[in-house]
């Protein structure tokens, strides 16, 4: 007799084919050419400072726009897949800093002013619970979505792949539709996680008192559709730090979305290649990464002058308001 078993839920949802775009040639030549000259006008300095002229690509443009209800309305993601003629880091930080603007405003991320972060291990010693940023590390996390350490939600998170982990390192995306429909079948677990929580401003506040707020992880629009706002490890620390620690009966919630969102009949699995980028719908959109192994021991990397084959998984993050 056998003993196999059947799988009674896929191990992972499939991509659906319309989450994955190719620019048309006269639309990458277009950016190509573009993305040169702006790194040949700026081949120095934060390429966040750098003026983006969209009537320049206006072929890109309209074929991001084209792809923006796929965001917006239907998959919740889309993954654009490499540009010819895009070749160094620098080149494809400009390129998804035309495309975070293209999409929309591009959003401040920390106290800096920084509006495109490099999210690549440093090698820093302190962890997330400790206080560490998250792009500053190797450390896998709870499942999450992005701008949950500001009170205003952002539209688009985007993450641009200058080089793929040696090993590993696949996003793991989840949709809050699926996972609130199975929510729903326990409202006392919905109640909870309707009401307010601590969260903390990390990294975008410079003061104690500032620097926590309190919002829902779940709340909806005015057409009733779920969105999410959730980062287990900033809200445990900011309940701490506020002297209100976490109940039980909120633990004990944030333990079943846990194990809601863990479930691999509600998750997507990409590995974004060299070029690549992701862009979801943050507050519709939660997720994470699996473990990685890189190729070299964790430094600091120089966007001018290390090539993509020289150094470790290296993305490109923004943030995007339409």
């Amino acid at each position: 007799m056998s003993t196999t078993l059947a799988p009674t839920h896929p191990r992972t949802l499939e991509v659906p084919a319309e989450a994955f775009h190719t620019f048309s040639e006269q639309a990458q030549s277009e950016l190509a050419a573009y993305v040169t000259e702006l790194d040949r006008q700026h081949p120095q300095g934060r390429v966040d400072a750098v003026e983006v002229d969209l009537s320049a690509v206006p072929l890109f443009a309209a074929e991001v726009d084209g792809s923006r209800d796929v965001i917006d309305s239907r998959a919740h993601f889309i993954v654009y897949d490499r540009v010819a003629g895009v070749q160094s880091l620098r080149q494809q930080a400009l390129y998804a800093w035309v495309l975070g603007t293209a999409l929309g405003r591009p959003m401040v991320q920390n106290t800096d002013g920084w509006r495109l972060i490099e999210v690549y291990d440093r090698g820093v010693r302190k962890t997330i619970e400790d206080g560490a940023r998250y792009h500053q590390t190797k450390q896998g996390s709870y499942m999450h979505n992005d701008a949950v350490n500001d009170v205003d939600p952002i539209d688009y998170l985007l993450l641009s792949c200058g080089q793929s982990a040696h090993i590993g390192g696949e996003s793991i995306l989840v949709d809050a539709k699926p996972v609130h429909d199975v929510l729903a079948e326990h409202p006392d677990v919905l109640k909870i996680l309707t009401q307010d929580f601590w969260f903390e401003k990390r990294g975008m506040s410079l003061t104690a008192e500032t620097g926590f707020f309190r919002s829902p992880i779940i709340r909806y629009t005015a057409e009733g559709e779920p969105l999410v706002r959730y980062f287990r490890t900033y809200i445990e620390v900011a309940h701490e730090k506020k002297g209100e620690p976490i109940t039980d009966e909120q633990r004990a919630a944030l333990d079943f979305f846990d194990a809601v969102l863990d479930q691999s009949s509600v998750q997507y699995r990409i590995r974004l290649e060299r070029g690549q980028t992701l862009v979801s719908a943050d507050d519709r959109f939660l997720h994470t990464r699996t473990a990685f192994y890189d190729r070299f021991a964790p430094r600091e990397i120089d966007l001018g002058a290390d090539s993509p084959d020289q150094v470790n998984r290296y993305m490109f993050r923004m943030w995007s308001s339409k």
